[in-house]
């Protein structure tokens, strides 16, 4: 069960990411209230035992793919763990093909790799087989490193969209939950993040051809989506309201995000500076919740330092830049090493 605690970040979030341009532009006090007010409760599905059962299970490569389906969603009840089974043995099962070559899912089961074709052809075969309904989306994707257009995913993406017992369609991307690619190096990294993300925050990095299947009441414009910068799923975990972000990031022409990095660690976002950019002599407020046994600073170009005040798990500190350069929100990490999380650029 070790594993399943595991099942965290990909590679959007594991090396920094860098936006279209720096901005200053950030929201008013009460807008970033919006930002960090929690979405109204929704009921929260607990996948430990469906996880734990699939990362178990020793598949044999002579079973027929109906077997193996069978064999994969054997405790699944409900589509959504019958889905949700089916993304986790092809997550941890097939790496994704850094040779660019395996698109079919026949070869990808036989290699053990493919690329996001056959991730997605995958997961709409072992999905109709345990009774469901799936899609097969295909449209552009941004990377960490996206800039400009021309740094969208070559050849285009896919992903799957897969339809739950209450008619709701739901946004499944096994290639992206599966790990990342740096150099040409696969590193798997199971990310259930990319499981059932919220539309409103998935658009910032997948842009399907066919509108409907952003699943948003207001679908955004191709030149939205270039705008935009490419945030994760994971955000609305750190204390995101989706709802509020995608507002606020499709209706304002400057907005901008500072570059992220990722921490292995639970916490959540009271207030922060959304935007890129950070103005010398100009206050801003940072408050998160951390365990009580964790530390938060802000570390200005590499040597000064400015810790939190700590209240119980209540982390808060007004921070005035004083010179130029850049300033790093750092959290205490297990282990005891500040790790980075935000990093800023600091303007006169």
């Amino acid at each position: 069960m070790n594993r399943i605690r595991q099942i965290t970040f990909f590679a959007i979030l594991s090396v920094p990411f860098i936006l279209l341009e720096t901005s200053s532009a950030q929201p008013s006090r009460a807008e970033a209230a919006k930002l960090f007010q929690p979405p109204a409760e929704q009921a929260q599905s607990d996948f430990s035992k469906i996880d734990g059962y699939v990362l178990g299970l020793k598949t044999k490569r002579k079973m027929t793919e109906t077997e193996l389906v069978a064999l994969i969603t054997q405790q699944s009840q409900t589509g959504m763990e019958k889905a949700r089974a089916i993304f986790i043995w092809i997550a941890d099962n097939i790496a994704y093909d850094t040779d660019y070559r395996i698109t079919s899912k026949e070869e990808a089961l036989k290699q053990g790799k493919g690329v996001c074709e056959a991730y997605s052809e995958m997961f709409k075969s072992f999905g109709e087989l345990a009774g469901l309904e799936v899609m097969t989306i295909r449209g552009d994707s941004k990377q960490y490193f996206y800039r400009q257009p021309s740094d969208l995913d070559k050849g285009g993406h896919a992903w799957n969209a897969v339809k739950m017992d209450d008619g709701r369609w739901m946004i499944v991307d096994v290639a992206w939950g599966a790990g990342h690619v740096r150099n040409r190096i696969f590193t798997r990294k199971l990310s259930g993040h990319w499981f059932d993300p919220k539309p409103e925050i998935f658009i910032f990095t997948h842009f399907p051809k066919d509108d409907q299947w952003q699943l948003l009441s207001n679908p955004v414009t191709r030149g939205e989506f270039l705008r935009m910068p490419p945030l994760s799923p994971e955000l609305v975990s750190w204390g995101f309201n989706p709802d509020a972000t995608f507002s606020y990031f499709t209706n304002t022409m400057d907005a901008s995000f500072p570059e992220v990095f990722s921490i292995d660690m639970t916490w959540k976002i009271g207030m922060m500076p959304v935007c890129s950019e950070l103005k010398a002599g100009q206050s801003y407020d940072f408050e998160l919740v951390l365990p009580q046994n964790e530390e938060a600073a802000i570390i200005c170009n590499n040597r000064d330092w400015v810790r939190f005040r700590q209240d119980g798990n209540r982390f808060s500190v007004t921070f005035t830049p004083e010179s130029k350069g850049q300033a790093v929100l750092a959290v205490k990490q297990p282990g005891g090493k500040f790790g980075g999380v935000f990093k800023y650029e600091v303007k006169k």
